[in-house]
């Protein structure tokens, strides 16, 4: 009996001994990774502000979608490129924005769910006249892809605050 049992504890305690250096390097990794889209986030803000379509382009994979509040959408690189540049030299291009993640979810290795809250300010009204600004404030949600190392946003979909 006491045998058996010590072989039990030896055997719990070599699974412990395997496991806990696994353990702590996703941890690690996780960490790495919850840095890496943070600073994602960091890229597109910056990008965006500086009114550079093909970075805001290139931080998402190459079949990316994006859905603005409106319902437009656009798919793949090259479409998004160009919603950008057009976005840019019309009603947002005097705009500012702040961006803030309010959480990641890890749905697995390579991917994530990202909600970021956004204030967006110095936009004109597509309605209004030349010279009227508005402050929109809302959320960001993006599924983030890891490909070749990088995290890259594949879906982001916009949604404002009503009433703010």
């Amino acid at each position: 009996m006491k045998r058996t049992y010590w072989k039990a504890v030896l055997a719990i305690l070599v699974l412990v001994a395997i496991s806990a250096p696994v353990a702590w390097a996703e941890a690690g990794s996780r960490a790495a990774d919850e840095a890496a889209i943070t600073k994602l986030v960091a890229s597109y803000n910056e990008a965006w502000n500086n009114k550079d379509a093909h970075t805001c382009a290139m931080l998402f994979t190459e079949d990316g979608d994006f859905t603005s509040v409106r319902g437009d959408a656009d798919h793949g690189r090259p479409a998004l490129d160009k919603h950008y540049q057009v976005v840019f030299t019309t009603f947002l291009k005097n705009a500012h924005r702040t961006d803030k993640v309010r959480s990641i979810r890890f749905l697995s290795r390579n991917l994530a769910s990202v909600d970021t809250e956004f204030e967006l300010m110095g936009a004109t009204a597509a309605n209004a006249t030349e010279g009227a600004k508005t402050v929109r404030k809302g959320l960001l949600t993006w599924v983030v892809a890891k490909q070749d190392g990088q995290w890259r946003i594949a879906v982001f979909h916009e949604l404002d605050y009503p009433g703010k």
